[in-house]
């Protein structure tokens, strides 16, 4: 009887820890504003344990755990007792005064977690639950036989800055260093300096003097010659009596510096620094003992609740029901107002007398990582407000023009593509402005409001759309070598320089940027003006910039076809206005054309560009640059707006030598870390 029991009850504790480690987001805040979840098993079912051993073994973390505590035998990630096969929530909150970081972790063996603390620590147990603190006790960990608890804050110094909650708490005013201490006095008379010179200025005779000295320069000593030098004696003599102190006429010499002052003002100098650095330690270490005691408070408060199930509990679909391929969820709540908690307020009233409002519409930030196959990709979406939706629609509301594509290749090292809906950008631009930076007084706020008001009446959003119209597609082939113009200097024997225009080859980025437009008249204006200016060459519809130190980037610019094409490679504009450019759209024109936003960058050239830009590599990284050739792409999408949410995809797709692309990343890791050993 006794023994079913037993078995019973440990079945009971074996469900039950498995419940409370699924529940654990229960017993996160619900007022929490940033939510993560750690996924486990999704983790260790694309990794090894035994090779993220390894890693953790060459960084020092056993040994170090083992230092501070003999009892700790182990360099296994799985005897540190917690459970790492399960979900982990890691939360953040913030407040007026306070900014809470805390940690909940399923724990899988008590004894095993209460090893790796350091002896000297001191382990408080009331009940089933273990506390410890650290020095300044405002980090707690706590944990019974399932969970392990971690809360720690962080005081706001927007809120303890205030002068009410100085005088509420009793902190000090922190000294402020006085500057003017640094200057020395040396009581040098610089007034009965300038008396002299300006008395020797009035008493000389300065143009006999420059005569009189050219007349010497010009004495040659191989050949002396009798000549009237009298006036080489012409400049008035001193009086035959020279006033003495007291007497009429005198005039004192400076005062020569007092050397033991000097030595008295560096002494008098060190003893103040000394002093403001010791009142300065005394008031902080006063103020920060008066926080700890506060934030310690708010800590117990808050994890007692937390411990009891006395709050109110985080939802989240998503976290509760991950996928095992998904490694790891942010989840971050009314964006906007948790960044007013951030802003420099005392900042922005000295230098705008006022907080703007900063209303961007965001709402709810969402990410999670997720192994593809041989790709790691973190997905995300960005929810705004109603009328914001309605403006990024709009805004968002663009594709790409599809004769761009012929110019974009798949050998290319790189592209970026952006579409937007130039006329509802600059229709919606003078609302979204209001928004972000109103709600001031005073002039800055009719600074802003007329800013609105001008954009509304001045700009024809119409005539502008045909000009840019909003298509842009940014190409980088590759990196090619350019003759470049530069000016040097050349000295004679006597140190007199002249301009030499010289020549040098460079390794620079060959580009081409294009974007359309039905209206192109004030581009061909600015080239007429730029020609007679002889700012820009024509190449026979080709435009070349030229002068300056543009000239190793300087664009050649072609418009043809409502495109308005920006490159530097003068060859591939030719072939572009001839129309004999063979372009071989593939896989990158089929990413451009399906989003609204892309941009991927070509990994495997980036072993060739290095070599060709010569750049030096540490020897541990050259094996894994030499891998990179075997990568496939780093890219980041989006399709712009899907219901009131702003979605984006990024990712770098990993060679196929791995199992999965958490295991090559590990492997590469793990090859760096023994390198490093070495």
């Amino acid at each position: 009887m006794n023994n079913l029991k037993l078995a019973i009850a440990l079945l009971a504790v074996s469900l039950g820890g498995n419940v409370y480690s699924q529940d654990l987001l229960s017993k996160v805040p619900a007022e929490s504003k940033v939510v993560v979840a750690l996924n486990g098993k999704g983790f260790f079912k694309h990794a090894s344990a035994q090779q993220l051993n390894g890693i953790l073994k060459r960084a020092g973390l056993f040994e170090k755990i083992a230092e501070d505590n003999s009892n700790f035998q182990s360099e296994n990630i799985e005897e540190l007792g917690i459970d790492i096969h399960a979900k982990s929530y890691l939360y953040s909150n913030v407040n007026d005064s306070l900014q809470f970081l805390g940690a909940m972790l399923p724990l899988k063996d008590k004894t095993q977690f209460e090893s790796i603390f350091p002896e000297e620590y001191t382990i408080d147990v009331q009940g089933d639950l273990s506390t410890v603190y650290n020095e300044d006790r405002t980090l707690r960990i706590s944990w019974n036989q399932n969970t392990i608890f971690l809360l720690t804050a962080v005081p706001m110094d927007n809120y303890f800055s205030r002068e009410d909650i100085k005088q509420k708490f009793g902190l000090l005013e922190m000294p402020e260093y006085d500057y003017a201490a640094d200057d020395y006095d040396y009581d040098y008379d610089y007034d009965a300096a300038d008396s002299i010179a300006v008395a020797a200025d009035s008493t000389l005779d300065w143009n006999a003097w420059e005569e009189a000295a050219d007349t010497v320069y010009q004495i040659e000593e191989e050949a002396p010659v009798e000549r009237d030098t009298s006036d080489l004696y012409s400049l008035p003599l001193p009086p035959e009596k020279v006033a003495q102190p007291g007497e009429e006429g005198y005039i004192a010499p400076p005062m020569v510096p007092d050397e033991f002052k000097y030595v008295d003002s560096v002494l008098e100098k060190d003893e103040y620094q000394d002093d403001y650095y010791l009142k300065y330690s005394q008031a902080s270490n006063h103020n920060d003992s008066i926080k700890n005691v506060f934030v310690n408070q708010e800590v117990n408060n808050l994890m007692d609740r937390i411990i009891a199930g006395n709050i109110k509990s985080y939802k989240s679909k998503k976290m509760s029901s991950m996928k095992d391929n998904e490694l790891l969820r942010i989840e971050i709540g009314s964006f906007d107002s948790l960044m007013h908690f951030y802003y420099p307020r005392n900042l922005l009233y000295g230098y705008m007398s006022g907080q703007p409002s900063f209303e961007y519409g965001y709402e709810n930030i969402n990410s999670t990582v997720v192994v593809d196959g041989n790709r790691m990709k973190i997905l995300g979406d960005l929810s705004f407000d109603k009328e914001m939706t309605r403006f990024y629609k709009e805004i968002y509301n663009k594709k790409i023009n599809p004769k761009f594509l012929t110019y974009l290749n798949d050998d290319a090292l790189g592209f970026l593509s952006f579409n937007v809906n130039t006329e509802a950008y600059l229709t919606h631009m003078p609302r979204i402005v209001q928004r972000i930076y109103g709600g001031m007084d005073g002039k800055v706020e009719k600074i802003i409001d007329l800013f609105t008001t001008s954009m509304g009446i001045i700009v024809d959003e119409k005539a502008v759309a045909k000009v840019f119209k909003g298509d842009n597609l940014f190409i980088l082939n590759g990196i090619t070598q350019k003759e470049v113009k530069y000016i040097d200097y050349e000295y004679d024997d006597d140190y007199n320089y002249q301009e030499v225009e010289k020549t040098k080859m460079e390794k620079i980025p060959n580009y081409l940027w294009m974007f359309s437009s039905d209206d192109t008249r004030i581009f061909e204006k600015i080239f007429a003006i730029l020609e007679i200016e002889n700012n820009m060459v024509n190449h026979d519809g080709i435009y070349e910039i030229v002068g300056g130190k543009v000239d190793e980037f300087a664009p050649y610019i072609l418009i043809q076809q409502g495109i308005v094409f920006l490159g530097n490679d003068l060859e591939q504009m030719q072939q572009i206005k001839d129309k004999t450019f063979k372009g071989k759209p593939g896989r990158f024109a089929a990413i451009a054309k399906k989003n609204k936003f892309s941009m991927l960058f070509n990994t495997k050239k980036v072993p060739s560009m290095v070599d060709d830009l010569d750049l030096p590599v540490h020897r541990s990284m050259e094996s894994e640059l030499k891998g990179l050739s075997e990568y496939g792409d780093i890219y980041m999408i989006s399709n712009g707006m899907k219901g009131k949410n702003f979605t984006w995809e990024a990712g770098v797709d990993f060679p196929n030598t791995g199992k999965n692309a958490l295991d090559y990343l590990l492997n590469s890791i793990d090859r760096i870390s023994k390198s490093l050993n070495d």
